[in-house]
């Protein structure tokens, strides 16, 4: 099944979960899906998973040059400590 990405500014605000995390629709209902979020400047700085409505999933972080700069897995409004990593702009871990 091909997961469907969505810009941000196109999802609806429905509130927010215990932990303080945005809830988000797509035409009216709970989005399950890649939230994309672009800078003025047009590119594209975060992808987050939702299911349901909720952030639940990988989150990633893009420096400008398009080089992926960290992500980390989200379960339940927890980072799971053992997944993810961050990187340089150059791509080096760090």
């Amino acid at each position: 099944m091909k997961t469907v990405r969505i810009k941000y500014e196109n999802l609806e605000h429905a509130g927010f979960d215990g932990g303080g995390t945005e809830i988000l629709h797509y035409k009216g209902k709970p989005f399950t899906g890649i939230c994309l979020t672009y800078e003025d400047a047009g590119w594209l700085s975060l992808e987050e998973e939702f299911q349901n409505g909720y952030q639940e999933g990988w989150v990633r972080l893009y420096y400008e040059n398009g080089q992926l700069e960290e992500e980390y897995f989200m379960h339940n409004n927890i980072m799971d400590p053992d997944l993810g990593g961050a990187w340089d702009e150059q791509g080096n871990p760090i």
